[in-house]
């Protein structure tokens, strides 16, 4: 893919989604299975059932390092850093799970465990539950927002196997600090901010998926050792008005990390004498297999990627098994 193709996607991702719903400031998206989709948006501050964000509590219900007088901001990623981290200890050590779990709690004013959520991509239960398992034997505090106490609602992420105990604010800030940086040492990253994009509804407004994304994008004008094949019938399909070209990138990078860190394979992508291009077989693979990736993610409603007629199309395609032929005929 040619330089300025990846530097206009990469600028049209790090830009508000047009066509998706907007998180309005001041409030998140939270799992809540009374909800058509199973997430809902709610304020930071809900009133009548007295429950507080963690992006606007005083004091927060666990141990952490997080100063005092944070913009909600910055509260939003020390507090997701910081719980993480308070969880993770008491994570069983046969943990062999491949993927990203989602981990949304309350804790109530005399410092009990409610509402906890924990969803994982792909599905495990069996994983679901070690990490429930885990954070209910730890004892939280109550938080406080001013001097009262109140619920607090809590979120934070894994990622497993991960490249890095960390946030992706936090690797992404690292990162940047780098003066030459160097893929070998990010790969991991990549592949797990790759995941991260495909893992949960999207969410523009989200610290850590406009970091995941910044990520993704940083490495797309860099030697990743693979080229990324965006060209073709499916690619022309899809637009940009939701983001759809830039994720369809994503997701053949996510395709071509996961062959090599997962199952030993090289799929590079890249121009060979007396071939052409696209009709290298390891160049249709990846192509393939990043839309069968995008097209799983975008034809699920709860991640918030609206599809036009023409993806609807494909999608149809995609469910019958003939996706591959109506790519490449």
């Amino acid at each position: 893919m040619k330089k300025y193709k990846l530097n206009i996607l990469t600028f049209l991702l790090l830009i508000p989604f047009l066509g998706i719903g907007q998180i309005p400031k001041g409030h998140f998206l939270d799992a809540d299975k009374s909800a058509e989709r199973g997430y809902k948006v709610k304020p930071f501050k809900q009133n009548k059932e007295e429950i507080y964000h963690y992006a606007v509590l005083t004091e927060l219900p666990f141990e952490n390092d997080c100063d005092s007088g944070l913009s909600e901001k910055e509260q939003i990623a020390c507090s997701e850093q910081n719980l993480r981290n308070f969880i993770y200890p008491n994570l069983s050590s046969e943990i062999e799970f491949k993927g990203n779990v989602y981990v949304y709690l309350t804790i109530t004013e005399d410092s009990k465990i409610n509402d906890v959520t924990v969803s994982s991509y792909p599905k495990s239960e069996t994983t679901n539950e070690i990490i429930k398992e885990a954070i209910n034997s730890i004892e939280f505090r109550h938080g406080k927002f001013n001097d009262k106490i109140v619920k607090s609602r809590l979120w934070t992420s894994f990622t497993f196997p991960s490249s890095s105990n960390e946030l992706f604010s936090v690797s992404l800030a690292k990162m940047k600090e780098d003066e030459n940086p160097e893929y070998k040492d990010y790969e991991n990253l990549i592949f797990d901010a790759s995941q991260y994009i495909f893992s949960n509804p999207v969410y523009p407004n989200g610290t850590e998926f406009k970091s995941a994304a910044q990520i993704v994008g940083f490495w797309m004008n860099r030697d990743i050792g693979m080229g990324i094949p965006t060209f073709g019938k499916f690619y022309d399909a899809l637009t940009n008005e939701n983001k759809q070209q830039f994720l369809y990138a994503v997701a053949m990078i996510n395709y071509g990390l996961d062959q090599k860190v997962n199952h030993n394979r090289i799929l590079e992508c890249k121009p060979k004498d007396g071939h052409k291009y696209s009709e290298q077989e390891e160049v249709k693979e990846v192509q393939l297999g990043g839309a069968k990736i995008l097209l799983e993610f975008i034809g699920d409603k709860k991640n918030n990627v609206p599809m036009t007629s023409k993806t609807k199309k494909y999608y149809k395609v995609y469910e019958k098994g003939e996706l591959e032929e109506k790519i490449f005929k």
